[in-house]
């Protein structure tokens, strides 16, 4: 399974982790293995040890979190304080340590505690701040990926314009097609 880093966040990414929540729920963090491989390809560390189911479950639940209160931004609706406790607790420990390398190369440095504290940080930066505002949730069913919208109307409807709005705008031209054929 592949992860895809469309969301413009780091706390967003994380969150699609868990793809199609609505309709077939696939869990892309389903060994530990996988939050290792998620970790390095999205960056946030250059390579992390193993990682034990307890770990694998307590990220899964700060995802969670971190989707429901995003979610809860999107929909103006209340946030749910035992989710923002769990993000707090998790942004309560050091987070990933940078060390400079060279000029234009950083190593990313930490274990699963460092790595979760980042996410935690990186989600109560995003929830706690003005980017709030600019959540969006995908509107190209079955996807519910959450994103940020940085157009510069602040329209945009999906996730990713290769993925959802490609699939979106090759149906409704083919609606369009269909209609324009002589019967």
């Amino acid at each position: 399974m592949s992860f895809a880093f469309v969301s413009d966040h780091l706390a967003l990414d994380f969150a699609a982790t868990m793809a199609w929540r609505t309709t077939r729920r696939t869990e892309l963090l389903a060994e530990p293995h996988d939050f290792v491989r998620w970790a390095v390809e999205a960056g946030v560390v250059d390579e992390l040890d193993a990682v034990a189911r307890a770990d694998l479950a307590e990220a899964r639940a700060l995802r969670e979190a971190i989707y429901r209160l995003a979610l809860s931004a999107v929909e103006g609706g209340p946030s749910d304080g035992e989710d923002i406790a769990l993000v707090r607790q998790a942004a309560a420990h050091p987070p990933v340590r940078l060390a400079l390398q060279a000029v234009g190369r950083v190593e990313r440095r930490g274990g699963v505690r460092e790595v979760l504290a980042t996410l935690g940080t990186s989600a109560s930066d995003l929830l706690g701040g003005p980017e709030r505002l600019l959540i969006r949730q995908c509107t190209a069913a079955p996807c519910t990926r959450l994103f940020l919208d940085r157009s510069r109307a602040g329209t945009r409807r999906w996730c990713s314009k290769r993925s959802c709005g490609s699939r979106i705008n090759s149906a409704a031209y083919r609606r369009r097609t269909r209609e324009d054929l002589p019967t």
